[in-house]
């Protein structure tokens, strides 16, 4: 079962003098895994005397558990100096639908930024603007959503404790790994196709997120949902 951190070898195997962007993603889609304060160290090693920008996938910023901190470009300057921040607000308010977010820069990837930005977005959905600016006038409606959204996890954890699926260790997002390789031996598109044609229960194979569709036979589980749905899912979960 694979543990989803960055292989700092590989990284720097495939750096040259031809690399102009790294993107990094965490909290992470849609492994769950999340940086550390050692993968920053590595980072910051890799393109210190480079020209090397970073853009920084922060959407799932507050989406982080067990006491973990959302380690932010934020928090270290040699690498916020070279750094794109993309958060969401429709991840933090519960409304993806709005698609909704912002970037942050230093004022000179800004002014790059914009250039392309102004033939890719016409305009922004006001009534949206206006109410995302509301809802950022009170913290408690985004400082807790960790706690919100860990209870969820651990809701859906504990009701499948008992199945044939093991955990892939979940610190972010709202997205649960499951391995399903004491079951089955099925490629994971095969067998998330059959759980959904067979047992009504919809997961997203993994392997879709690769360039080479890697099969480690783990599905991924959205636990946003209602207790009842969860009640319903793990009661599937548990026969199979």
């Amino acid at each position: 079962m694979p543990d989803f951190k960055i292989n700092w070898n590989e990284i720097k195997r495939l750096i040259s003098h031809r690399t102009k962007m790294i993107i990094i993603n965490t909290p992470h889609n849609p492994t769950g895994s999340v940086i550390t304060p050692d993968d920053m160290k590595e980072l910051i090693k890799l393109t210190r005397g480079t020209d090397i920008i970073i853009l920084s996938d922060e959407v799932y910023e507050h989406l982080i558990f067990d006491g973990i901190r959302h380690e932010s470009i934020c928090y270290y300057p040699e690498l916020a100096n070279r750094t794109l921040i993309v958060g969401s607000f429709g991840k933090t308010f519960h409304a993806t639908g709005w698609k909704t977010g912002f970037v942050l820069a230093p004022s000179n990837l800004m002014a790059e930024f914009r250039k392309a930005h102004q033939f890719t977005v016409f305009a922004s959905n006001t009534p949206v603007q206006y109410a995302i600016a509301e809802f950022l006038t009170d913290k408690d409606n985004y400082v807790h959503l960790n706690n919100f959204y860990q209870k969820k996890r651990d809701y859906f954890a504990e009701r499948i404790k008992g199945s044939r699926f093991n955990f892939v260790p979940c610190h972010g997002t709202y997205f649960q790994l499951l391995d399903y390789s004491k079951i089955s031996d099925e490629p994971e598109t095969e067998f998330a196709i059959r759980l959904t044609k067979e047992f009504k229960l919809a997961s997203i194979p993994v392997s879709a997120f690769y360039h080479q569709n890697d099969d480690n036979k783990v599905l991924r589980f959205c636990f946003a949902k209602k207790e009842e749905t969860l009640d319903k899912a793990a009661e599937i979960l548990n026969k199979i």
